[in-house]
């Protein structure tokens, strides 16, 4: 079925709805992302790997189809029903997690992984592109703003629900309907059965939510100006935005794929209790940085600045800096989980509007397309550099597999560093464009209203 014989017009308290229902999708995608990093320890004994192949597990074998298969389907989300693109994905991606608690070889583990890639490649894309449509601009940044906060519920989520799951894993063979199933299996295998389990409701409902009416549909099917287009026009603007949010994904993945192994290998704690106590620290402080983001660029929309989400995106990326550095360098843990909470606060002021900016840039017909080169470069550059540079950075310069915390610090200088720079160098770039998207708005607005 096309865009054109399901779309409709939807109320605000609709809109809202369709918000929160994707928000969930995208707490639980990185849920089903992140939620191996706890599980390092048990998937290297299981398989007898090295930090390297670990490394390589957590970022290539799940980020290279994540950000390759970002394109396709950013193009099918510019052109077929949305909601059914996001649950399509979604099922693909939990059953792929099932798939991996059923791996019964780091090869079988690694081929599931790559299958989460390609299902949670179908969703931002397209959700960006839907809930652009579903608000009017002067109203979009909050509305995009709080479904990015599924990375902050996710990324949090997905500690402390690995960690309750780890202490779960030991009492399966008890579990209702399921329980037979499960007794006998590895911990780490029915943490991963469980979380992809959790995730079929879900696609469920959203296969029958309503699909917001494009804004401009019928620019779809008759403009001649793509994205390669868009870009050549504007190469400084686009390249430094891609580059500089690149960089700080390659250190955020980085991060996230570590963290747990900071505290396991620095400090002595056992995954659970990274889980539960790292979890909530992420959860509370990257959701207050996520609804600071949102907050701060609806108050500064009212001020007539038309770029600023972009705005309050360089300040959250000049934040973290500073920020990163402090719990790979902390000496004791209070330390450490005081650096986490700061670094995940400026990250998500950071990410929590990012898209917003790209779609303050973009031509309505362009933003599916649009998010999902974000995501191809930022994902492939961050899943496929980040993860690894620690593991080989433990595994061969620094020869020492319990400094995570310099292995991080190492990375954290010039990802973040360059990253900040890169995005405050397209400020005046970017206030540019945004005030042509918004004459070219109203100016078809009033054509329309016109005719």
């Amino acid at each position: 079925m096309t865009q054109a014989d399901a779309s409709q017009p939807v109320s605000p308290t609709t809109g809202w709805l369709i918000v929160l229902v994707l928000l969930l999708a995208y707490a639980l995608s990185f849920v089903d992302r992140q939620i191996l990093s706890l599980l390092v320890g048990d998937i290297r004994n299981s398989f007898a790997v090295g930090n390297a192949q670990i490394g390589l597990l957590l970022g290539p074998a799940f980020g290279v189809f994540y950000a390759v298969f970002g394109m396709p389907f950013g193009w099918l989300a510019d052109h077929v029903v949305r909601m059914r693109l996001i649950a399509a994905g979604l099922l693909l991606w939990t059953t792929a997690t099932m798939a991996g608690g059923l791996a019964d070889s780091f090869t079988g583990l690694a081929i599931a992984r790559m299958g989460v890639g390609v299902g949670e490649a179908a969703l931002v894309p397209a959700a960006v592109s839907l809930l652009a449509d579903a608000f009017p601009a002067h109203r979009r940044a909050l509305p995009l703003a709080v479904f990015t906060a599924g990375i902050s519920v996710g990324a949090g989520a997905a500690l402390m629900l690995g960690g309750s799951l780890i202490a779960l894993a030991g009492h399966a063979a008890s579990l209702p309907l399921i329980g037979g199933w499960l007794d006998g299996r590895a911990a780490w295998q029915v943490v991963l059965i469980l979380a992809g389990l959790a995730g079929l409701p879900l696609a469920a409902l959203i296969a029958f939510l309503p699909e917001p009416r494009r804004s401009d549909a019928a620019a779809v099917q008759a403009t001649g100006a793509g994205l390669i287009a868009c870009l050549r026009d504007h190469p400084r603007l686009f390249g430094g935005m891609l580059c500089g949010t690149a960089l700080l994904y390659v250190y955020s993945n980085g991060l996230a794929a570590w963290l747990p192994s900071l505290f396991v290998r620095g400090f002595g704690w056992t995954p659970a209790e990274v889980g539960l106590r790292i979890g909530g620290i992420v959860l509370i402080c990257a959701l207050a940085g996520t609804l600071a983001s949102g907050l701060s660029t609806a108050w500064l929309t009212t001020r007539t600045r038309r770029d600023a989400s972009f705005r309050v995106m360089t300040i959250g990326a000049s934040l973290l800096v500073p920020a990163a550095l402090i719990a790979p360098l902390a000496a004791a843990p209070l330390i450490a989980q005081v650096g986490v909470g700061a670094t995940y606060f400026a990250l998500s002021l950071c990410f929590g509007v990012a898209t917003a900016s790209f779609v303050a840039v973009t031509p309505a017909r362009l933003r599916g397309r649009m998010i999902a080169l974000y995501l191809l470069i930022g994902n492939l550059c961050g899943l496929s550099l980040g993860p690894p540079a620690i593991g080989l950075l433990l595994d061969g310069a620094l020869g020492a597999p319990l400094r995570v915390g310099t292995a991080l610090a190492l990375l954290t200088v010039p990802t973040t560093l360059g990253g900040a720079l890169l995005l405050r160098g397209t400020s005046g770039g970017h206030r540019r464009r945004a005030a042509e998207i918004g004459t070219d708005a109203v100016d078809r607005a009033t054509i329309g209203g016109k005719a």
